[in-house]
């Protein structure tokens, strides 16, 4: 029996692409702090509870940029975490449509490496089942960020 036909066949899987590696979106940017507890939207129409710990502020292609750094407040989540939760010009075309997250690295002198080539789709680009947060309206970026995950194939 075809797999297509047979209700028991293992699905098949969507294979990650990545952008070639630029040099241009990696950044190592100070934060400005601006502490405010938060909920997130999600994709499961669950609120994440968060708190937006301030805002990274840079030049991307001649466009002034700015981004919100989020910690999410929920058991199991490192409390020295910090991440970005995004959306470009290449979301819903190249890049996953809700947009993109970032991990971010401090790099030990209280500058964080932004480094948009680490980029990476949310688990929901993968599967319905999981409760992803949605990046906040503020952290829309005028540019393209032609770095990182693209949408999955």
């Amino acid at each position: 029996m075809a797999s297509g036909s047979n209700p028991e066949a293992p699905r098949p899987t969507l294979a990650p692409r990545w952008y070639p590696y630029d040099a241009r979106f990696r950044l190592t940017l100070s934060l400005e702090p601006d502490a405010l507890r938060i909920a997130l939207g999600s994709t499961r129409e669950h609120d994440r509870s968060a708190e937006r710990v301030g805002w990274f502020a840079f030049t991307l292609e001649g466009n002034a940029c700015r981004l919100a750094a989020t910690r999410l407040i929920e058991p199991g989540v490192p409390k020295d975490s910090l991440q970005l939760f995004f959306r470009d010009r290449t979301s819903g075309e190249t890049t996953y449509g809700l947009g993109r997250y970032l991990d971010l690295e401090d790099s030990g002198d209280g500058r964080y490496v932004v480094d948009f080539n680490r980029a990476y789709n949310p688990a929901c680009a993968f599967s319905p089942y999981y409760n992803c947060p949605v990046p906040p309206e503020e952290n829309r970026l005028p540019v393209m960020i032609t770095a990182g995950e693209m949408t999955p194939r």
